[in-house]
C-alpha cells in the first residue's frame, strides 16, 4: 500500500498565492490626504499614494484551514464585557497558533471586522503567509528557490532600481520648488537627521540610500527641505 508523506506544513504555508487573489492595497502617504479617484485602483481614497500587494482575509483564512485544520487565535487581552481588548491607538494584538506553535500579530482599521482581519493577515505573515508580499527585497530564504516568490503581473521596475526601492514606485515626486529654494544647503538639520535615522531603520545606507533618493527624487541626495521631506514620506510608506 502507497504510503502518504506527511506534509510540511512551513513549506505550505509559504507557497505563493495564485494571481487572481493578490489584491492593490492602497497607502495614502498622509492621513489628512485629500481624497479622489486613483488613476491607478480607480477607488476613491487619499492622493498621492502607494499601492501594496497583499491577500485578503477570506485567502488567508483559506490558506491555514488547508495547512492546519486546528488552527486558533485569541486576543492578547479581554475587556470588562469578555470581549477583545484594543490598545490606545485602537489596534487589536492577537495571538495565532498554527501547527502548535504561537505568535503575536497585530491589526488596525475602522472597525473590529477590519482589526480581526488585519490581525490575522500580520499573524500569519509571522509564519511566512505572503510574506514575499509584505517585502519585495530579496528574501534570503528564497535566494535558492527564485520560483517560491509571487509573480505579480504588469509590474515592472527600471534596469537600475534594485528590490529594495520598488515598494516607494508609486510615490509621485513634490513638484520642483522655485529656483531660490533649490539651492543647495537650505535643509532644516533636524529633518536631515530624522531622515537618516529613518533610513537607517529601513536597512538603506550607503549605495541603497543613495539610489533610493534617485529613485524618489531623481537625484544622489536632497538638496534642499522639499527633497528631504519627499524622501522621507515615502519611507514612511515603506514596508
Amino acid at each position: 500500500m502507497a504510503t502518504t508523506e506527511p506534509k510540511d506544513i512551513w513549506a505550505e504555508l509559504r507557497k505563493p498565492f495564485p494571481a487572481g487573489t493578490v489584491g492593490k492595497l492602497p497607502k495614502p502617504f498622509k492621513k489628512d490626504s485629500p481624497k479622489g479617484t486613483c488613476s491607478e485602483c480607480g477607488k476613491y481614497h487619499g492622493l498621492p499614494a502607494a499601492h501594496l500587494d497583499y491577500v485578503g482575509h477570506a485567502a488567508v483564512t483559506d490558506r491555514l484551514n488547508t495547512v492546519d485544520p486546528t488552527w486558533t487565535w485569541e486576543p492578547v487581552a479581554l475587556n470588562e464585557q469578555g470581549l477583545p481588548a484594543y490598545d490606545q491607538a485602537g489596534g487589536l494584538w492577537i495571538r495565532l497558533t498554527v501547527g502548535g506553535v504561537t505568535r503575536l500579530g497585530y491589526g488596525d482599521g475602522p472597525d473590529p471586522k477590519e482589526r480581526v482581519g488585519d490581525a490575522l493577515r500580520n499573524a500569519a505573515m509571522r509564519f511566512g503567509v505572503a510574506l514575499d508580499l509584505w517585502s519585495k527585497d530579496e528574501l534570503e530564504s528564497n535566494i535558492d528557490n527564485p520560483e517560491s516568490k509571487n509573480l505579480k503581473p504588469g509590474e515592472a521596475k527600471p534596469a537600475h532600481v534594485s528590490e529594495t526601492t520598488s515598494p516607494a514606485a508609486t510615490y509621485t515626486p513634490p513638484p520642483k520648488p522655485a529656483p531660490v529654494r533649490s539651492k543647495p544647503g537650505l535643509i532644516n538639520p533636524a529633518s536631515m537627521d530624522q531622515l537618516k535615522a529613518a533610513l537607517h531603520a529601513k536597512g538603506l545606507t550607503g549605495e541603497k540610500a543613495t539610489e533610493f533618493s534617485q529613485w524618489i527624487i531623481g537625484k544622489d541626495k536632497p538638496e534642499n527641505e522639499a527633497d528631504v521631506q519627499g524622501l522621507i514620506t515615502a519611507l514612511q510608506v515603506k514596508p
